[in-house]
């Protein structure tokens, strides 16, 4: 009896066990676009840490991928570098959960709070980016800028917003978009 109590406690140990691992589990559940990637690489990078021993990688089958892990940072998603012309590059935050990405001609991912942060950011980065072309090739160049200036502003307050240096993206984007102290409180208020 003594020796089913043992492994019954055992099995129970290793149940809770896997329970909570799987809590703080990543899972990145990924396709591709394009016919020419599959049996291509495909790296998850953390970002700072791109030392191979760091670097996750696997083949894409049946254009999808998936990583999973509970290391959580600020990673890439890249595909081989002969065939970086067929997907963008996309970054993701190993959080807890599932992430969901789309690797094509403009990656996507989400799924996740910081995933979804992201992607709201990268959307509004190429909405800016786009606005400020048109201005400088329709010569308006003050007009640009003030609008660089409101993308900056928008993207330091989405910083404090989600966190600011505690929160794995607000701090990426401060390292973007530093605020100076001065400029901090006003920004502060302003949420």
């Amino acid at each position: 009896m003594k020796r089913y109590s043992l492994i019954l406690a055992g099995l129970l140990a290793a149940i809770l066990f896997t329970a909570c691992n799987n809590d703080e589990e990543f899972r990145i559940h990924g396709r591709v676009t394009s016919n020419e990637l599959e049996g291509i690489r495909v790296f998850l990078v953390p970002i700072g840490h791109e030392e191979p021993e760091n670097v996750d990688s696997l083949e894409i089958h049946n254009h999808e991928f998936s990583f999973k892990g509970t290391e959580h940072r600020m990673c890439e998603i890249r595909l081989h570098k002969l065939y970086r012309d067929k997907g963008q590059n996309l970054l993701v935050v190993t959080e807890p959960g599932d992430i969901y990405v789309t690797i094509g001609p403009n990656s996507t991912g989400g799924g996740t709070p910081l995933n979804d942060s992201l992607q709201v950011w990268k959307d509004l980065t190429i909405e800016n980016s786009m606005q400020y072309g048109e201005l400088m090739n329709a010569g308006q160049v003050e007009e640009a800028r003030a609008a660089r200036a409101a993308y900056r502003q928008r993207t330091q307050q989405m910083a404090l917003n989600l966190g600011g240096e505690d929160n794995m993206v607000g701090e990426f984007l401060l390292k973007l978009y530093p605020i100076p102290e001065e400029e901090r409180a006003s920004l502060q208020t302003n949420e």
